[in-house]
């Protein structure tokens, strides 16, 4: 099989996303020196729509316009993170999970402004997050705490968290680690919390 001189990744134009296709960069980069990488971003209607994403396909809201630019041939692969594809449906004819990168930190961490721990916020602190498995355990691990419903890129969650939003801040290790946050950090939570 010949290698092109020229891959075009389309992805997600989100910091997280991008941070994931510089990671297939360098590791095509290692496979096939001579080969150039470009990236194709794209805003997709889960970027764009802030409010409940079962009223906008929900996790497909994150890969349709991605997966569209493949298909159209305006990229020659797509990068996805694997929590965006939806499960309940077969990936679009004629693409295939060709590969699949090291698996990042799975804990979660939490952010508060104050530095208190997660067993330290008091009744009633408001923690935003988006993560439906997030409520369900805090639900039941300190059902004394408000879950606030807080979606957007990391990035715009810690400035709604600076706004005054929500208290407490509950998010993936990975997408901090990604974006290099991992200085606002308080407290990293077992998977098993």
């Amino acid at each position: 099989m010949s290698v092109p001189e020229l891959i075009r990744i389309v992805s997600r134009d989100s910091p997280m996303a991008l941070a994931q296709v510089e990671r297939v960069r360098a590791e095509l980069a290692v496979l096939h020196p001579q080969v150039r990488t470009e990236v194709v971003p794209v805003k997709t209607t889960g970027d764009k729509w802030m409010g409940d994403l079962a009223l906008v396909e929900g996790k497909g809201a994150f890969t349709k316009e991605v997966d569209a630019a493949l298909l159209a041939g305006d990229a020659d692969l797509a990068v996805h993170c694997v929590k965006d594809v939806p499960a309940d449906r077969p990936l679009p004819a004629g693409t295939t999970f060709a590969a699949f990168l090291k698996r990042d930190d799975i804990r979660d961490a939490l952010i508060h402004p104050g530095g208190l721990t997660l067993d330290e916020l008091p009744p009633g602190t408001r923690v935003g997050t988006s993560s439906v498995r997030r409520v369900a355990q805090l639900a039941v691990t300190h059902p004394e705490l408000e879950c606030v419903p807080f979606r957007g890129n990391v990035n715009r969650r810690l400035e709604k968290l600076a706004a005054g939003e929500a208290d407490a801040l509950l998010v993936a290790m990975s997408g901090l680690e990604r974006i290099h946050r991992t200085d606002v950090i308080t407290e990293v939570l077992s998977p098993r919390r």
